[in-house]
C-alpha cells in the first residue's frame, strides 16, 4: 500500500487552488473515465496498519481534485488542487510543492492507482429503471407514441431503448459517467451529453438543441 502511505504523509496540508474551469460539453472531454467520485474502504481495519476506514477521490473534468481520508479515529484529512493526466500517468498536486505522480489505469467503473483499486460510485439515486411518462424532441429521434426506457446500473452500465406502438424499438448499451447534471451515454457508434434533474421518482433528462426532452418515472 505504498500509494496510501504516500497520501497519508503529504495530507497533512490543504493545497490552496483556483478550481479550473470544467468542460461545458463532456464529450469533449479527453479522460471521461477519470470523472466521478472513487472510494477505497479499508476491508479490516482493526488489523490494518494504514490508518485510514476509507478514502474517497473526487476527479472533475476541471483537472481539479479532491481527496478525503477518513482515520481509523472518524476524523477526516483533506487535500485538494489540480491534476494532469495522459492515458497511463496521473500528477495529483500539479500546483503544490509536491506533485505526487501515479501509473494509473481506468475504465467506467475501477480506478488502479499503482496497484491500489478504486471503485466508483454514484452520489444520489440515479441508478435505477426508468420509463418515459412525456417525450418530446427533433422528429428524427423522438415521434408521437414513443416510448423510452433507461436502465442505470449502480456499475455505470446502462441500457436505452426508445419504442413506437407497433412494436419498433431502437436499443443502446454501453457505458456513462456524470457530473453535476450532466449524464453523458457511451456507446459503440456515439455519445450523448444530457443534462437531468432528479426529483425522488421522477428523472428529467433534456439534450441540447432540443433533439430530446423526456420525463421518466422510476419503474419500482
Amino acid at each position: 500500500m505504498k500509494w496510501i502511505t504516500l497520501i497519508l504523509a503529504c495530507i497533512s496540508f490543504t493545497v490552496a487552488a483556483n478550481k479550473a474551469p470544467k468542460e461545458s460539453d463532456l464529450t469533449q472531454f479527453d479522460l471521461p473515465f477519470l470523472i466521478g467520485d472513487w472510494y477505497l474502504i479499508n476491508p479490516n481495519p482493526e488489523e490494518s496498519q494504514e490508518n485510514f476506514l476509507a478514502i474517497k477521490l473526487t476527479l472533475d473534468s476541471g483537472f481539479n481534485f479532491q481527496i478525503d481520508i477518513q482515520k481509523k479515529d472518524y476524523s477526516v484529512d483533506h487535500w485538494e488542487g489540480l491534476y494532469n493526466a495522459n492515458e497511463d500517468t496521473i500528477v495529483l498536486g500539479v500546483n503544490s510543492d509536491e506533485p505526487q505522480v501515479y501509473q494509473y489505469s481506468a475504465n467506467h467503473h475501477m480506478l488502479n492507482l499503482n496497484g491500489v483499486i478504486f471503485t466508483k460510485a454514484l452520489s444520489n439515486s440515479l441508478a435505477g429503471k426508468w420509463t418515459s411518462e412525456q417525450m418530446k424532441g427533433d422528429e428524427q429521434v423522438v415521434q408521437d407514441g414513443h416510448k423510452m426506457d433507461l436502465i442505470l446500473q449502480p456499475d455505470f452500465v446502462f441500457l436505452f431503448r426508445v419504442s413506437n406502438e407497433t412494436g419498433d424499438e431502437a436499443v443502446h448499451r454501453g457505458v456513462y459517467y456524470t457530473e453535476d447534471d450532466h449524464l453523458v451515454l457511451l456507446y459503440e457508434n456515439g455519445e450523448h451529453d444530457a443534462k437531468y434533474t432528479l426529483n425522488r421518482d421522477t428523472l428529467t433528462i433534456e439534450m441540447d438543441d432540443g433533439e430530446m426532452f423526456a420525463v421518466l418515472n422510476r419503474i419500482h
